[in-house]
């Protein structure tokens, strides 16, 4: 998917999904993420560091414990819409809701057992960018949907871009998108989606099954095939 170890990216990924809940809104002004993000980022990567061992051991516990630190701070309804793209205006309302349950267990599952399989990996914070007024005051003023937060991470096996895109949501910044060395995550899940679609044809059967298709571990044999 990109340069450097797989489970570095995945573990990226997950990492910052805690970034986002580190900002609370004063009075409704809504401050710039950059301190709090790296705060909080520092103080997840010695909790990570301190436990691994022990959660190791027991990764049912360890996805648990992702599970009651990530659900708050990212915006999974948005995300799921996203990555069901066009397909979402033909949904029903309960699927739709049935995808985004079952896209935030599967991804919370998936970040957190990639994150168990690192071994000697080290990453460091090499540079957080502080976010433009100008970027700032157009989400303020309803001119963008999205604040970008970049960050630069030393790894054991060189460096990573990486472009957080976040919405203020229930008076706290959210997750909506990652962008990692150009990897645009949430394009790359849209992707997979409509490759789905396209080779089972019922939404439904995507939508029970997007663990195993996440996992490429889907067959057609249990699918209900519309196609000529």
């Amino acid at each position: 998917m990109m340069k450097g170890n797989r489970h570095v990216v995945a573990f990226l990924v997950a990492l910052f999904f805690q970034w986002s809940s580190a900002v609370i809104a004063a009075e409704q002004v809504i401050e710039s993420p950059q301190k709090e993000v790296e705060n909080i980022t520092r103080e997840l990567l010695a909790t990570f560091e301190k436990n691994i061992h022990e959660y190791k051991k027991n990764d049912a516990a360890f996805i648990a414990e992702v599970d009651r630190q990530l659900s708050p701070s990212v915006a999974f309804d948005a995300i799921a819409r996203g990555v069901m793209g066009k397909y979402s205006r033909r949904a029903k309302s309960g699927q739709i809701e049935q995808f985004s349950r079952t896209f935030k267990d599967s991804l919370i599952s998936f970040y957190g057992k990639a994150l168990l399989k690192l071994d000697d990996t080290r990453l460091t914070i090499e540079k957080v960018d502080a976010v433009p007024d100008t970027v700032l005051n157009a989400y303020r003023s309803g001119k963008a949907r999205l604040v970008p937060v970049d960050m630069t991470v030393k790894t054991s096996s060189g460096t990573v871009a990486i472009s957080y895109s976040m919405v203020y949501q229930d008076e706290r910044w959210k997750l909506r998108n990652i962008i990692v060395d150009g990897i645009n995550i949430g394009i790359q899940f849209r992707n997979q989606f409509a490759e789905a679609m396209s080779k089972y044809n019922d939404l439904q059967y995507v939508v029970d099954h997007w663990p195993e298709i996440m996992r490429g571990e889907a067959t057609e044999n249990n699918a209900v095939s519309k196609q000529s």
